[in-house]
């Protein structure tokens, strides 16, 4: 095995650690960590300090690209503290949320963590997929959706208790 000492970061690499250029057979004198950090990195950063306006722009493409290509509908969580059942218009970006508990929703403030999720129904209004989500409440009996689950009877202090 052939190895090569960097000229940036002084270690001794394998050849298989640098940049190559085909054609003529030249091997760059740094290595690929070296390469980025020098030169893709550092011009990639003066070019999105230079074009602001459409770096912006650029990733709000992106991101509206992204959303865009989320799946709509009512899904179901398994966690180690029982279903949650729940309706959203981007499915794998709520799902991150509840993975993450980076979001102040059910999972987070019940301590519960998420096992397994699927989408139940792919439904892409709003309205039908509300009435979907307590159509699958009502059925499923969910213990984490207490506010909407029939078994559940919400007493004058806030919380809730099973009937």
């Amino acid at each position: 095995m052939e190895t090569k000492i960097c000229t940036h970061c002084n270690k001794d690499l394998p050849t298989s650690e640098y940049y190559v250029i085909r054609k003529t057979g030249y091997v760059y004198p740094y290595c690929r960590k070296c390469h980025y950090s020098r030169y893709t990195k550092r011009t990639a950063k003066i070019w999105r300090k230079e074009n602001r306006v459409r770096w912006n722009e650029d990733v709000k493409k992106a991101q509206r690209a992204f959303f865009g290509r989320q799946r709509e509908g009512v899904y179901l969580l398994i966690t180690s503290k029982g279903l949650y059942i729940g309706s959203t218009d981007k499915y794998n970006h709520r799902i991150n949320q509840h993975i993450n508990n980076d979001f102040g929703g059910n999972m987070k403030h019940k301590g519960a963590k998420v096992l397994f999720h699927f989408l139940l129904e792919e439904i892409y209004d709003r309205k039908t997929r509300l009435k979907r989500e307590k159509h699958w409440i009502g059925k499923l009996k969910p213990a984490l959706n207490k506010a909407h689950n029939p078994d559940y009877q919400k007493i004058p202090n806030g919380t809730y208790i099973k009937k």
